[in-house]
């Protein structure tokens, strides 16, 4: 007899989701199916506005990832003015880059801290109840406050930059609405505060080298759980380095 089964919420996701599952009459899987939510009419939200406005309207797809959003129509309305996104003031430029690597960094500290490493500490065999931030903040308070300290560094500098942590305003048609002081600069610079520059390398190159020596302790499972061949797409600079802001789009296959 045939039967579906429903995971719903999907959690550890940034946003809704929910997965169905059809399994025909010898209880084999037949068709699965991840269900989001694609449609959010942004499409039309903005038609009629004026176009300087995009940037602002644009961000609200998502809480997570305003910045991405905001500056992919920030660069489309820089085209508008006749103006190509490289042509921009060396100033505009590094600040519109520094925003977006602070959203890089807050979204990775998120995704690393309160997403994976309840599965990542505890174990995947761990009760469902006890993989969870909470008890994550309860058995490894060092690292729990290491991934709300370092979240909360990239959303300050997005502050710093943008005016606010989320849904701020610094994109404007070939430039920029506004600098950080120098108070705001020192304030990321100062040794003596913990949530300064040099305290958030040390932070993540200790991550980076815990998920590889992660990965060489659990290599056989990764390879055959995890493992999705699959293409690659991303934006390269002129020297065919990976480049976050802009660049030439690169394709790569699985190998």
């Amino acid at each position: 007899m045939s039967r579906k089964i429903t995971i719903d919420p999907v959690t550890r996701v940034e946003g809704h989701g929910r997965v169905t599952i059809h399994l025909d009459d010898y209880g084999q899987v037949k068709e699965s199916f991840f269900h989001i939510v694609e449609f959010r009419g942004f499409e039309r939200f903005i038609q009629g506005h004026p176009y300087w406005e995009a940037p602002v309207f644009v961000q609200r797809l998502c809480g997570i990832c305003p910045v991405s959003h905001h500056l992919a129509a920030a660069k489309a309305i820089d085209q508008i003015a006749g103006i190509d996104p490289k042509d921009l003031s060396p100033t505009a430029q590094k600040l519109r880059r520094l925003m977006h690597y602070g959203q890089v960094f807050q979204s990775h500290a998120l995704h690393y801290f309160y997403l994976a490493s309840p599965d990542l500490l505890f174990g995947l065999d761990a009760p469902a109840d006890k993989r969870n931030i909470i008890a994550v903040a309860n058995e490894h308070r060092d690292l729990a406050i290491k991934g709300i300290t370092m979240r909360r560094f990239g959303q300050e500098i997005i502050k710093a930059v943008a005016g606010k942590r989320i849904h701020g305003i610094l994109a404007v048609p070939g430039g920029v609405h506004k600098t950080i002081t120098t108070a705001e600069r020192d304030y990321f610079l100062d040794g003596v505060n913990i949530e300064n520059i040099d305290t958030m390398i040390t932070w993540t190159k200790e991550v980076i080298d815990f998920m590889k020596s992660y990965h060489e302790k659990n290599k056989k499972m990764l390879d055959e759980f995890a493992y999705f061949p699959s293409g690659h797409l991303g934006m390269v600079n002129d020297k065919g380095e990976l480049d976050l802001y802009d660049g030439k789009l690169r394709a790569k296959d699985h190998e």
